[in-house]
């Protein structure tokens, strides 16, 4: 069984993505880890540029890598990019191999692991906010989404493309500060719903509470590896 990775959205956060995909796997020797083809497509146009009415259209990008990774032999399709998501039902349409959806799979992490939480914080680009497609999946859940401020939108969206520009200045601190004026002393999860984020989350050891999809997404995708070798 293939995994194909739509990658390159960024190409930090693929590269992290298939590093969580590793360590996750059981395995003693080479050949007992999944066999994953990545399609680093660096090409994709911007996500949240195209969602706000300023950019070009990702979607036949998008769709072309799906199909590359299929005809290259993928069972099965991984996007390491949450706002990408909005676009996942285009992509069906073309191709064949299963998508494993990391914003679906992430609601069903949090009703099983948060069992007695219903609002979660959720920080991720305008393109993710503007979509609403963790707002529309997660109401299906009957959860909630907690939305930041735009002030404070432009703050996340600058720490995301730091991070794709390999700056990578943005401290622990900096989270708290922004997190606790929506969180302050409530049990409200939060939501790192920008791979760019899950990344720097990773780079800076973040000991904040938080929830990382991306991880989510590779257990997911090795999950499913696992359940078809039994």
């Amino acid at each position: 069984m293939i995994l194909g990775v739509i990658g390159g959205m960024g190409p930090l956060a693929t590269c992290n993505f298939f590093e969580k995909i590793i360590r996750l796997t059981e395995a003693d020797k080479d050949q007992e880890h999944i066999h994953v083809i990545i399609d680093n497509n660096t090409q994709i146009p911007d996500r949240t540029d195209y969602i706000l009415g300023r950019g070009e259209d990702p979607r036949p990008e998008l769709i072309r890598s799906a199909l590359r990774l299929e005809y290259a032999g993928a069972d099965y399709l991984a996007m390491p990019c949450n706002t990408a998501h909005y676009f996942v039902d285009d992509i069906k349409r073309h191709t064949r191999a299963k998508i494993v959806d990391m914003i679906e799979e992430t609601a069903l992490y949090l009703k099983e692991s948060y069992p007695d939480n219903r609002d979660y914080l959720l920080l991720a680009t305008k393109g993710t906010y503007k979509s609403q497609v963790y707002k529309k999946t997660f109401q299906k859940h009957h959860l909630n989404i907690i939305e930041p401020s735009d002030d404070d939108k432009d703050i996340i969206m600058d720490w995301i493309y730091k991070v794709k520009s390999s700056i990578l200045d943005i401290g622990e601190e900096d989270f708290k500060r922004l997190i606790d004026k929506y969180v302050e002393n409530r049990q409200i999860p939060v939501i790192l719903g920008c791979t760019e984020l899950s990344t720097l989350a990773d780079i800076i050891g973040l000991s904040i509470e938080h929830v990382d999809p991306m991880l989510i997404l590779a257990k997911a995708c090795v999950r499913l590896h696992q359940n078809r070798k039994k």
